[in-house]
């Protein structure tokens, strides 16, 4: 799959005006702008629609919904990932479920033959805080397992609203001291897809502040930055995401059910008034100066792309280092379904490569 990077503001526009293949142009455009690669639909198509693969799945919203803020209902339409086994060596799976600072966590081990003895990199898979299953990156995370030879954890936490903020950062915090600790891994790296990230984000911050060690990087998949800025209209402008004439209804469609989803996420997931621009619901809001290497990974069309990108900034600007990849015509939560669609197998590749070279 081919590389094109420019950058976050004009990127259509940016791209029919010129090719930039210079180091030099690019120097030019990425003060105060957050550089981004992009990566294209195929070899035909670059972006500016959904990809045929995710299209048929996307039709049902030719037409207006409105989010369902009922549990059971919610609960009921989290079905298992569609994703391949993609592997070719063996990897160990293992399920366990340890006590350690005073929290008993359920979780998965994916370990490669001649694994990096010190790197582990703990994972929380998304579902809105009130959802999703370890299931959902299975394939995905062995994958990534045996590409970079990197120890995977994936973390069955608590859900809200049974167990609401802030049980799940507190699971986090539970498996990283204990494979630190414990198990003297000394060097961890926290990852997360969707509200997921916003976990693995807490969780370092909260090591953090109670004087443990943090990660040594993030890895992020189109994270919740933000529960409190649902009338931030720079952060939910359909303008930001162009699209052909016959998909707009769509986008528009599916953008307002996502833009609905930051009251029911809260709904659940905040239980006792808390502040939802607090850093650790928020990090959107959060002072980002000490915060690792980063990579970061949206959909062209995942409506958390905005806040993502502002967020990326925020991390630029205190020279924390931001890999940022978009894959055009994807929409939220691709990455799992390795096997199915490229995308999500160049995703495995890219979040292997980055795991592997960091120390």
């Amino acid at each position: 799959m081919r590389y094109i990077t420019f950058y976050a503001k004009g990127e259509i526009d940016m791209l029919k005006a010129t090719k930039i293949t210079s180091n030099k142009v690019q120097r030019e455009h990425m003060k105060n702008k957050l550089k981004k690669t992009i990566k294209p639909i195929n070899e035909d198509t670059f972006g500016g629609e959904y990809s045929r693969d995710l299209l048929p799945n996307l039709q049902k919203f030719a037409t207006a919904k409105q989010l369902d803020d009922d549990l059971v209902q919610l609960r009921s339409g989290n079905k298992v990932v569609n994703s391949k086994d993609l592997t070719i060596t063996d990897i160990l799976v293992a399920e366990k479920t340890i006590e350690y600072w005073g929290r008993t966590v359920s979780l998965e081990q994916f370990i490669p033959k001649n694994a990096d003895p010190e790197k582990v990199l703990i994972y929380f898979q998304g579902g809105s805080f009130y959802g999703g299953q370890i299931q959902d990156v299975h394939n995905m995370l062995k994958l990534i397992a045996e590409k970079s030879q990197v120890q995977v954890v994936n973390v069955d936490y608590h859900l809200a609203p049974e167990s609401p903020y802030p049980n799940a950062i507190f699971d986090g915090v539970a498996v990283s001291l204990y494979f630190q600790k414990q198990l003297g891994l000394k060097k961890i790296i926290l990852s997360g897809d969707s509200a997921g990230g916003n976990i693995g984000l807490a969780v370092n911050k909260l090591l953090g502040k109670l004087g443990y060690k943090t990660s040594i990087a993030n890895v992020l998949l189109y994270p919740v930055v933000t529960l409190s800025d649902d009338e931030t209209k720079a952060l939910w402008d359909y303008d930001e995401f162009p699209i052909k004439k016959e998909q707009i209804l769509i986008r528009n469609n599916y953008g307002k059910l996502f833009h609905q989803l930051n009251a029911v996420m809260r709904k659940y997931y905040l239980q006792n008034d808390e502040d939802p621009s607090h850093s650790l619901i928020s990090p959107l809001h959060d002072d980002v100066k000490n915060d690792p290497n980063t990579l970061l990974i949206v959909g062209e069309f995942d409506f958390f792309r905005l806040q993502d990108e502002q967020y990326a900034l925020g991390l630029q600007a205190h020279q924390t280092q931001v890999n940022f990849i978009q894959y055009n015509g994807m929409a939220h939560a691709f990455a799992p379904m390795v096997g199915v669609l490229p995308q999500a197998d160049d995703a495995a590749n890219e979040i292997a490569k980055f795991v592997k070279n960091i120390y």
